[in-house]
């Protein structure tokens, strides 16, 4: 497995704003993480006693009970496997890398889980617009499938150059309704791009992700994925890393009530719901 980053790479996706970085993870460790997943995923919602470790949420979301996407966030503090995933050297090395920011925390984390034949469809974003409760939009997600992801059983799609544009998420979902298969999320409405004023036609590219691969991607960067017919489900963990810039706004999010600082202070403090994965530029195991 390759250690770092090449020069290259950091250079794509800054241009990009997305990255599949090739494989990182050992088919031993993909096989640990998916068994933990699935006992997880068989306990359900309501499957957690008060007294034990449990996810900070798990819903189905989309609204659309035909076809559910279930979302987990924070499985790691559920699970000592995912625990050590937040930690793995090469994914912690590579958004320091990706960041420039020598101290970097976890957000949260965030399983997707697409049913096989069923699996729902997961609308055009941003990823920071939904994180009001931190700034700056500055923060990078490392995507990590248990099942390979490719277009027939909803792999994400992404737009290159997408995270210059800024917060776009109010074009984004005017996207919402037009895109549900496969062959929708190929083409989008033409988009002013802001300051130079140039109107474009955005060229959306599908992300097949192979199992023991990793994929990174910028929190401005548009994204979504549409159903799944296949007869694979895909499952899949986003980790969203932030970087030492992040401070808390005072403003509502899932995570807000874990957070013990102040508004307008670093997040670097916010508590034990929020580790530490690199100090100074060094891993934190």
């Amino acid at each position: 497995m390759q250690q770092r980053l090449s020069a290259q790479a950091v250079d794509q996706f800054k241009r990009d704003g997305f990255l599949n970085a090739g494989p990182v993870l050992s088919m031993a460790e993909v096989d640990e993480l998916s068994s933990e997943l699935d006992r997880i995923i068989a306990r359900g919602s309501d499957g957690f006693r008060e007294d034990e470790p449990r996810p900070v949420s798990y819903v189905s979301i989309g609204g659309d009970t035909d076809r559910p996407v279930w979302q987990i966030v924070n499985i790691w503090m559920a699970s000592p496997a995912f625990e050590r995933l937040i930690h793995h050297p090469f994914v912690v090395t590579a958004i320091r890398d990706l960041t420039g920011s020598q101290n970097l925390q976890v957000w949260h984390d965030q399983v997707q889980y697409k049913p096989a034949a069923s699996g729902g469809t997961t609308a055009w974003h941003q990823d920071a617009p939904y994180w009001p409760a931190i700034e700056p939009m500055t923060e990078v997600s490392a995507w990590i499938p248990f099942d390979d992801a490719d277009v027939e059983n909803g792999c994400m799609w992404m737009v290159p150059g997408s995270h210059l544009w800024g917060n776009q998420i109010d074009f984004l979902h005017r996207q919402r309704d037009q895109h549900k298969e496969g062959r929708d999320f190929a083409t989008m409405d033409e988009f002013t791009i802001p300051d130079g004023g140039k109107t474009i036609s955005p060229r959306p590219v599908a992300c097949p992700v192979r199992r023991g691969e990793v994929h990174f991607h910028h929190a401005l960067t548009w994204h979504g994925s549409p159903h799944n017919h296949s007869p694979r489900p895909r499952r899949a963990l986003a980790i969203h890393y932030m970087t030492s810039e992040a401070v808390f706004t005072g403003r509502n999010h899932l995570m807000s009530k874990y957070i013990k600082v102040a508004v307008g202070e670093s997040m670097i403090n916010a508590g034990a719901e929020f580790p530490l994965v690199l100090k100074e530029g060094a891993v934190v195991a």
